[in-house]
């Protein structure tokens, strides 16, 4: 019994001051919460116009104008610009500072780099008020519907 009750208390020692470092240096859960972050996609969002940007009809085939929720996936990303990329049809949930929204990769951006993405204002509007800003600073990742809401603020 004395030994039982000296084992619990030991596990719930070590628990407890395991549980007390910070998480960055806590090893295989700080390993797993850095993962996870480099799993999102960082990079700029711009805005560009469909229909005189490039033409209404995106690299990925459906046609798209100011008011579509889609956006053209960066070159790096897209791949071969003579095919039709993997990326096309995917729905992306794109951050900025507290605000996100989703949309659906419809197009390629031969100018953009990697990790960055070209809005339509429908979608650019969502994220940020001020269209002169020109670029944001964006988080993305492939979204699968799993989440309350697709619009939503970040916490």
């Amino acid at each position: 019994m004395k030994v039982q009750l000296l084992f619990t208390f030991l596990v719930v020692l070590f628990a407890t001051i395991a549980s007390a470092k910070p998480l960055k240096a806590r090893g295989l859960a700080g390993d797993l919460v850095k993962t996870v972050k480099n799993l999102l996609h960082h990079g700029i969002g711009t805005f560009f116009d469909p229909e005189s940007e490039g033409g209404s009809q995106g690299a990925c085939g459906p046609y798209a104008d100011e008011n579509s929720q889609i956006v053209a996936m960066n070159v790096h990303q897209y791949g071969n610009l003579n095919k039709k990329s993997h990326w096309c049809g995917k729905k992306l949930k794109i951050c900025h500072k507290s605000k996100c929204t989703i949309a659906t990769v419809t197009d390629a951006c031969p100018g953009c780099d990697n990790g960055c993405l070209d809005l339509t204002p429908a979608v650019w509007g969502q994220l940020e008020s001020d269209y002169n800003k020109g670029v944001i600073p964006i988080d993305w990742d492939e979204w699968h519907g799993d989440d309350e809401d697709e619009d939503d603020e970040r916490t």
